[in-house]
């Protein structure tokens, strides 16, 4: 199945972007450790990757995607490229426009949102100057998105999958060559955070100029495509992005935590974030502008297939995934980070707050899959709802468990929300019809 091909490729470079991954996380354990430096990055790089997500990735791909696609379908590639044109150049004065306001107010925001900062006052110093420097990646990672979305609606899925790869070398670069020669290496991975923005726009954007899929500034234009546009993207963004929102607001209440409890949870997220990208965001990559094609074309057979293969394929990976990261995360811990600037004293709680989020990770999958149901159907409206019940109780439970586990609580508050969002869009998937699990297609697959 065309489908299962496409996911393994994404899943593949996907796979390969993770492995350099862990060798950007292992320099950074080694040269930086956990101290106020690696507490101010977390949240220096926290906030662009927060907008990446909610914006770029989330709101982004799954307002502009789904509509792209169908107008390709219906209208050809003319008309889908003048739409296409007309975003990009609402998308590139939003993000120049957002980027300049947060630049010049850094100084007061991350104070007033990250208040337990103020009780280190070098630590808040720190975060301040690192964030300066890693903000303006949101600029270059929307773009990438944008490009990406366009390769993805004609089915080429290889330049967008391997552009994160290409990012993470240069990042890996950026510790080894810039760490001597700076202060501080926290300000030789913030550079090299700015740098991997930069690499991967230019690793989507030159695809598309070389397969003649130009798109250039122009004055935009409010045309009915793109009031269309406009009017799912808030409820896209809040419905695609929850987890991550979860995951914020969590560094925001460990901000009052001891000097280290950022730390632990920025690194036991980006372990936990390997299968997720394998499996959740390779899926969802690959799904949502066929399944999209599929339901505009009323293809129901297809839908069905799609939906069902989709369902196997995110819960039987998933599930062993998580089962493997709990129980090996002191030794995943250990071999990854346990040298250099990182402590022996620190593997124990990294891998603690690790065994928490994984604990949620067939969730964070599932919802990702449910969600793409949900938008590929044009219904951005359910998933924003629950989006907002899932963080109102992610918050409840932080409060809770804060005091009597640590970062460890914040993580499993994470995770607790995580399934009561994937049950209640699984159910209601259901219960709108939107969801079919094809048995014929689970025995053909069987076979």
């Amino acid at each position: 199945m065309k489908l299962i091909r496409s996911f393994l490729s994404v899943s593949g470079f996907t796979v390969l972007s993770r492995i350099t991954g862990f060798i950007r996380e292992t320099l950074q354990a080694h040269y930086i450790g956990v101290n106020i430096v690696s507490d101010a990055l977390g949240i220096a790089i926290k906030i662009p990757s927060l907008f990446r997500r909610i914006f770029a990735e989330g709101a982004f791909n799954v307002s502009f995607v789904p509509l792209f696609s169908q107008m390709l379908a219906k209208d050809g590639q003319k008309t889908a490229m003048q739409f296409a044109q007309n975003i990009f150049s609402f998308l590139a004065i939003a993000l120049v426009s957002l980027v300049l306001i947060v630049e010049f107010f850094l100084p007061d925001l991350i104070p007033l949102f990250f208040r337990g900062l103020t009780q280190t006052p070098e630590r808040l110093k720190l975060t301040v100057s690192f964030a300066k420097i890693t903000f303006p990646f949101l600029f270059f990672i929307s773009l990438t998105a944008f490009f990406s979305g366009i390769l993805n609606s004609f089915e080429r899925f290889v330049a967008a999958a391997s552009s994160p790869a290409a990012g993470n070398l240069f990042i890996i670069g950026a510790l080894i060559y810039l760490s001597p020669t700076l202060d501080s290496p926290g300000y030789a991975l913030a550079w090299g955070v700015l740098g991997c923005g930069v690499v991967q726009f230019l690793w989507v954007f030159v695809p598309c100029q070389i397969s003649g899929l130009f798109v250039r500034p122009q004055k935009p234009k409010i045309t009915p495509q793109t009031r269309k546009f406009l009017k799912v993207l808030l409820p896209a963004a809040l419905g695609s992005s929850v987890v991550q929102i979860n995951l914020f607001l969590d560094i925001m209440i460990a901000s009052y935590l001891k000097v280290g409890g950022i730390s632990y949870m920025s690194y036991a997220d980006r372990l936990s974030q390997l299968p997720l990208s394998v499996i959740g965001i390779a899926l969802s990559t690959v799904l949502l502008p066929t399944l999209s094609k599929s339901i505009r074309t009323k293809d129901i057979q297809s839908t069905k297939d799609l939906q069902t293969v989709s369902f196997e394929s995110a819960f039987t990976l998933s599930l062993p995934a998580m089962i493997s990261l709990i129980f090996l995360a002191p030794f995943l811990v250990e071999n990854l980070y346990a040298h250099g600037r990182f402590k022996v004293d620190d593997i124990i709680p990294t891998a603690n707050t690790l065994k928490a989020l994984a604990s949620g990770l067939p969730a964070y999958i599932l919802i990702k899959l449910f969600s793409t149901c949900f938008f590929a159907n044009r219904d951005t409206r359910t998933p924003m709802i629950i989006g907002i019940i899932s963080v109102g109780l992610n918050v409840t439970l932080n409060l809770l468990l804060i005091n009597p586990l640590a970062h460890v609580g914040l993580a499993l508050s994470t995770s607790i929300a995580a399934w009561t969002q994937a049950i209640i869009l699984g159910v209601l998937l259901v219960r709108k019809k939107l969801f079919s699990f094809h048995r014929t297609c689970t025995r053909m697959h069987a076979k």
